[in-house]
């Protein structure tokens, strides 16, 4: 992916992105990247839009926090998907799995076994979200049907320590943020469509307090949450992307 390097959060806002939306009439627009809430997506266009360097204008009011899009793009003829491999990314280096700096600028490490679970994890909710009731064939090889689906887990920041000792209870207001990075293409031609950015951290509290407690489990569950939100919202905008018709 074409992404520059981001160094701090003030720099997200200016460089994340990545995620897909339509042409440029306003109902493909509200489609792919509109909120029934939020005022409606708009393309920027004229001698002042922002326009990638291969071609992409940038949506304002997208439901993502980021999204460039092709003006012409028609995804009606794509009913198969190859998914790339899922890459994860520290924002930091890493500190280690147990201690924490002073300052409070912690960035913990996962192990590699935590990794791995962190990359597949995102893989399934994806897979399962494009496959599942009657969906969209998962393909190992490009074909003028399918879209091929580039996801990145970048500028990862990982805020309790992922090695503890003890049975002590431990809570956290937050236990990370990650950027997820989407870019869409034709498999065949390589040709853009689409990037959006989104950035959120997991970290859910279901009984309303300030404060949720740092467990194996609870953390696999506000992950997995975060990750099938990314998923089904990609697998419903494609749905109703491609029901529309041809602008």
């Amino acid at each position: 992916m074409h992404i520059p390097k981001v160094t701090s959060d003030r720099d997200h806002e200016v460089n994340m992105r990545k995620f897909f939306a339509g042409g440029l009439t306003a109902a493909v627009l509200a489609t792919l990247v509109g909120c029934a809430s939020a005022p409606p997506p708009t393309v920027q266009t004229g001698p002042n839009a922002e326009v990638t360097a291969d071609g992409l204008h940038r949506v304002d009011n997208s439901v993502m926090s980021l999204a460039w899009v092709k003006p012409d793009m028609d995804l009606s003829g794509y009913i198969k998907f190859m998914l790339d491999p899922v890459v994860v990314a520290y924002q930091r280096d890493p500190q280690g799995r147990r201690s924490a700096t002073a300052g409070g600028n912690q960035n913990f490490a996962l192990s590699p076994e935590q990794m791995e679970n962190f990359r597949n994890m995102f893989r399934e909710a994806v897979v399962t979200a494009l496959t599942e009731n009657d969906g969209y064939e998962l393909v190992d090889a490009p074909a003028p049907d399918v879209l091929r689906v580039t996801a990145e887990l970048v500028d990862l920041v990982v805020r309790v320590p992922t090695e503890r000792s003890g049975r002590d209870r431990s809570y956290t207001r937050s236990y990370g943020e990650v950027t997820l990075l989407l870019e869409l293409r034709d498999s065949e031609s390589g040709e853009i469509f689409a990037r959006a950015a989104d950035r959120r951290d997991p970290t859910t509290n279901p009984s309303g307090n300030s404060m949720r407690e740092v467990s194996p489990t609870f953390v696999r569950a506000d992950t997995q949450r975060l990750f099938e939100y990314w998923a089904n919202l990609l697998r419903t905008r494609l749905d109703e992307v491609r029901a529309l018709e041809p602008q």
